[in-house]
């Protein structure tokens, strides 16, 4: 646009005369430049207008969303790399951005910036490191070619924003169904009868265990049992219950006659003993032969056992033996057995081994 001064300036200046001066040997009209304020200003504010028009028609109103946030820049820069540059800021081979860098620049244009950031996944016991400009856990490890089971554990949540480097985790869960047969365990009832000792008991009606199915759920964490978890039963067997007579009877009339009360009785494995090498391992010229545990002198009537089932210094009833103290021990003697005393070793040899109903006397333990 040429803009022409001579006339322009004709238009904001008139002239007013004012006389002759005489100038350089000649006559002249003297005139007087009068300027229009009017007409100044209307050029003024019409400039103006002008310049704001230009200016609108070059300012582009956009919107740049980085890291930080979303920010609005003004600007008269053309195009998209202009404008970042502007502004300082540089996107990275990495990054990704919404747009082109020559774009041109367009009145409310928005332009993304996404960062990338570096992750590392970890799963299936391998490590994956990566830079991604996922922005959620579940695109970074679609980018990875990670497919994820319905029950497998990732940290953090798939749904998780991605804001700088982070390290994802993957558990793998897995479930097996295990099913087995179990015993179902009878019990007893019991009914006491005077027909048997105290200590006694017999069988009247034997028990059966009974059967179920169980289906467990085992759970696994990548390949490591963390859970055991019953989750049906199903019985298939009813167990039968079993029938028992415990005896009362605590009073025993020996052989002789003689009336004896006993606390219980049992029946043990007994064997024999007597005071030849063979049997207690010492000579008569010993300074402890044919001593006891309990410091008596070996005789009938005496017998070795375990202290722990019979403590020593009780009285006790052997049938076909007669009454006994527990008073010695034995190397051999463990448990439910019991050596007598003879004082021959042709009784010893008689006696062998057998089992033997043992009746513990109600009497005072003796005291050594």
């Amino acid at each position: 646009m040429k803009i022409n001064l001579e006339k322009l300036l004709s238009m904001l200046v008139r002239t007013q005369e004012q006389g002759y001066v005489f100038k350089d040997g000649k006559m002249h009209r003297k005139t007087k430049r009068l300027f229009s304020v009017e007409l100044i200003t209307a050029v003024v504010v019409c400039l103006a207008v002008l310049s704001a028009f230009v200016y609108s028609g070059i300012r582009k109103d956009i919107i740049i969303e980085d890291i930080a946030g979303s920010k609005s820049i003004t600007t008269l820069k053309g195009n998209v790399e202009e404008v970042l540059k502007e502004n300082n800021i540089i996107v990275r081979s990495t990054d990704r951005i919404n747009v082109n860098l020559d774009q041109r620049l367009t009145d409310g244009l928005k332009i993304v910036i996404t960062r990338a950031n570096n992750i590392t996944v970890t799963a299936d016991g391998k490590k994956l490191n990566m830079v991604s400009v996922a922005t959620t856990v579940k695109d970074a490890l679609a980018e990875a070619k990670i497919e994820i089971g319905e029950k497998d554990k990732v940290s953090p949540a798939l749904d998780a924003k991605i804001k700088g480097n982070t390290d994802i985790g993957v558990t793998r869960v897995t479930e097996k169904i295990v099913n087995k047969v179990e015993n179902l365990s009878f019990q007893n009832s019991s009914v006491r009868t005077d027909k048997l000792d105290v200590g006694m008991k017999k069988v009247i009606k034997q028990g059966k265990d009974g059967k179920k199915e169980v289906s467990i759920k085992i759970t696994y964490e990548d390949g490591v049992q963390i859970a055991s978890d019953v989750i049906s039963e199903k019985i298939i067997q009813q167990p039968v219950d079993g029938l028992i007579e415990e005896g009362t009877k605590s009073v025993l009339i020996t052989s002789r006659g003689e009336i004896k009360r006993f606390k219980k009785s049992t029946i043990m494995t007994s064997t024999a003993y007597d005071l030849s090498f063979k049997s207690c391992g010492k000579l008569p010229s010993h300074p402890y032969y044919g001593i006891t545990r309990s410091g008596l002198r070996a005789k009938e009537g005496i017998v070795a056992v375990d202290p722990k089932v019979i403590p020593l210094g009780t009285w006790l009833y052997l049938e076909g033996y007669g009454e006994a103290l527990a008073a010695d021990t034995g190397g051999a003697i463990k448990g439910n057995k019991i050596d007598l005393f003879f004082d021959s070793e042709e009784k010893v040899n008689k006696y062998g081994k057998k089992a033997v109903k043992v009746y513990i006397l109600d009497k005072p333990r003796y005291k050594f």
